[in-house]
């Protein structure tokens, strides 16, 4: 039997990839930020020959805008981007339930809405559908015991 991602959870994948490139775009800014403030430290460290400190405190009194504090928090979220976009592309190529199921961790830390989807999906099992037939794969009993209601009562309405 052969699975395939289900349209909801192609348009959840979608969402996550959007969501994840406007964070990575933030991220890239702020990493053009701080690489641009510390090239403005280290040129006035050059120039002036002082210490890191003494440069901030410089360039600060002369009313110059420094990126400083962040970079950690920029850093991890650009990690985080790319880790998470390599997992959404595994996750829709191979469509498997743990790798599904990390990539909703990583989605959840990177963007915490689009991996709340993701785990909806994946954990509602609504992530895979038969490949054959375009139905809902019946993964459980219970929904395999809801799907032959539905039909029998579907078939007796017809005939009456």
């Amino acid at each position: 039997m052969e699975n395939r991602l289900s349209k909801l959870a192609k348009i959840i994948i979608i969402l996550n990839i959007v969501f994840t490139l406007t964070i990575g775009i933030v991220h890239g800014y702020n990493a053009h930020r701080i690489n641009e403030t510390n090239d403005k430290i280290y040129q006035v460290m050059d120039e002036r020959d002082m210490s890191r400190y003494a440069a901030i405190e410089f360039l600060v009194a002369e009313g110059e805008e420094l990126y400083i504090g962040g970079e950690f928090g920029v850093y991890y979220g650009m990690f985080m981007t790319f880790a998470s976009l390599t997992l959404l592309y595994c996750f829709a190529k191979y469509n498997g339930f743990f790798l599904g199921f990390f990539t909703a961790v990583v989605c959840f830390f990177t963007t915490f809405i689009g991996g709340i989807l993701l785990f909806y999906v994946i954990l509602s099992e609504k992530s895979q559908v038969d490949g054959k037939n375009n139905v809902y794969s019946l993964n459980t009993e219970w929904e395999r015991s809801i799907h032959r209601k539905v039909k029998a009562i579907d078939a007796t309405s017809k005939k009456g």
